[in-house]
């Protein structure tokens, strides 16, 4: 009979997102919609002068100074999208997707705490692109999770974001999987580079392993290889990035509110 194989816990990523991400929660809320995902996260220091240049007027870009992703002024996101709801729940046309996000953090004088904003966001036409910096893109993912009969998992995903103004973003991960942990009851408020004052809730619950942190010293157990090479990105990706920590997300459930 084939087992999972349970290792060791890794909430403190998840939370450690979630604390500088989410500023004080706003007393009143519109529900606009409902997602199941799995998702994969890279986390890079990039080149600070191109991270500085996605930064909203005022703001200044951060690279995060603790926790299991310290050392990181970027992120690069991929979603997969299993089912998507309306404020009602009823599913939309189509009901999944695959997206992909570049994420970073900023600092302004006389605002409290960090926050995290959307410099880019990529998926298949025609596109949503709530937080203005919408690239439409084609999207494609693959992978396989084998169980052996010690019960270790081995999971291989690969994504590509293909952008319509050129070059790709993409990764090839392989790893040998652990016990995820459960983060419950969760809230994240990513900002818009486009306009830092427009913002979106999301309440959510996650599975979130961290499969590779420099900060920690703790190594992938496995490999990874990632590209980027889209014209928009040349800047921050420039050879001189490091990949600093990586997450994977098997199971994430939100909710989605404009305040």
């Amino acid at each position: 009979m084939l087992r999972r194989k349970s290792t060791r816990l890794f909430m403190a990523a998840a939370l450690f997102v979630t604390a500088v991400t989410s500023p004080a929660l706003v007393t009143a809320e519109t529900k606009v919609g409902s997602s199941v995902e799995s998702r994969v996260i890279l986390a890079f220091k990039a080149n600070d002068a191109a991270v500085q240049a996605m930064m909203p007027e005022g703001w200044k870009a951060i690279t995060l100074p603790k926790g299991p992703i310290a050392g990181t002024n970027l992120l690069v996101v991929f979603m997969d999208r299993h089912l998507m709801r309306d404020a009602e729940g009823k599913p939309l046309s189509p009901s999944n997707e695959l997206s992909s996000a570049v994420l970073a953090y900023g600092v302004k004088k006389g605002v409290e705490g960090a926050r995290m904003f959307v410099a880019k966001d990529y998926g298949s036409p025609p596109l949503a692109a709530p937080y203005g910096k919408g690239t439409a893109a084609t999207l494609s993912k693959s992978g396989s999770d084998m169980v052996n009969t010690e019960g270790d998992v081995s999971v291989s995903v690969s994504f590509s974001v293909a952008p319509e103004t050129g070059g790709e973003i993409g990764f090839d991960l392989s790893y040998t999987a652990g016990t995820p942990s459960l983060s419950e009851d969760q809230t994240a408020m990513p900002h818009s580079t486009e306009d830092p004052e427009f913002h979106r809730i999301y309440r959510y619950d996650q599975l979130v392993e961290l499969l590779m942190s420099k900060a920690l010293g703790k190594p992938l157990n496995g490999t990874v290889t990632y590209t980027v090479t889209a014209p928009e990105l040349a800047a921050a990706f420039d050879g001189s990035e490091e990949l600093v920590s990586i997450l994977a997300i098997p199971v994430y459930v939100r909710d989605v509110f404009l305040p």
